[in-house]
């Protein structure tokens, strides 16, 4: 753990060296529970953005705590601005719509965390991203490729996307609708992939996140709560999931400040 703090006071000391750069980021711990030794263990992150002051360039790392307590950089990504278009490079996630539900307790068939390193262009609402296997040994080797189109009707959100696995030459499909009526939004999420619909609703009140998720098998597999708020500087979220076939409660908290 000291490793880790002094690494990090060492970052944000270096950052400040970038005159000409506008840099944010945030200090995070996220306490949650292995669900395969059924412990709860806590995991500190640090988040770092870089803008230039014109806007044309950015940039982000996250940073992660490694099994020796040794610093590892977790995502990062650089990218531009062309015109209307914004073009960036490097282990980004995905951009197909995700579920609100914490990893393993979504229903959804989401392909975002596999895809490492990417090449993503976005612009009037489209985007496309184009997955590497591995850039370390061939930057030719493509794992997958992802399109997502976003647009407005009247109060409506709506986000259409596909993704593609080079290796399966298999398809997922992904959509999301969302809208608030009267200060309370609403959202379902849904994907199908192999011949299998999943779906997550949400509704949404005064900061509290309420989610039902499951598939064509079972629609009920999973609902939880979500509530953000903020103690002087400090931004708290807490989170409950139940799953109904292990009839099991599983809670969750993470802490961060930004800066």
């Amino acid at each position: 753990m000291r490793t880790f703090v002094l690494a990090t006071v060492a970052v944000m000391a270096a950052s400040t060296a970038l005159a000409e750069t506008v840099i944010s980021g945030s200090i995070e711990l996220d306490v949650t529970e292995n669900q395969k030794t059924d412990k709860y263990i806590a995991t500190p992150g640090i988040n770092l953005d870089f803008n230039t002051n014109s806007g044309a360039a950015f940039g982000a790392i996250e940073l992660a705590r490694g099994t020796s307590n040794d610093l590892i950089i977790d995502d990062w990504h650089l990218g531009t601005t062309v015109g209307a278009a914004t073009v960036s490079f490097g282990d980004q996630g995905g951009i197909l719509p995700t579920a609100i539900a914490a990893t393993g307790f979504d229903s959804l068939n989401d392909p975002n965390a596999a895809m490492t390193e990417s090449l993503q262009v976005s612009a009037m609402g489209i985007s496309a991203a184009l997955g590497f296997t591995d850039i370390s040994t061939d930057v030719n080797s493509v794992s997958n490729a992802q399109l997502s189109y976003t647009t407005a009707i009247s109060a409506l959100d709506l986000t259409a996307a596909v993704d593609w696995n080079n290796t399966t030459d298999k398809y997922i499909w992904a959509g999301r609708a969302s809208t608030d009526v009267s200060g309370v939004g609403l959202g379902a999420t849904g994907t199908l992939a192999a011949e299998v619909i999943a779906l997550e609703t949400d509704v949404t009140v005064g900061g509290v996140t309420a989610y039902l998720n499951g598939d064509e098998n079972d629609w009920t597999e999973n609902a939880g709560v979500e509530y953000t708020t903020a103690i002087n500087d400090l931004t708290v979220t807490a989170d409950l999931n139940y799953n109904f076939d292990a009839s099991e409660v599983t809670p969750g908290i993470k802490m961060s400040v930004n800066f």
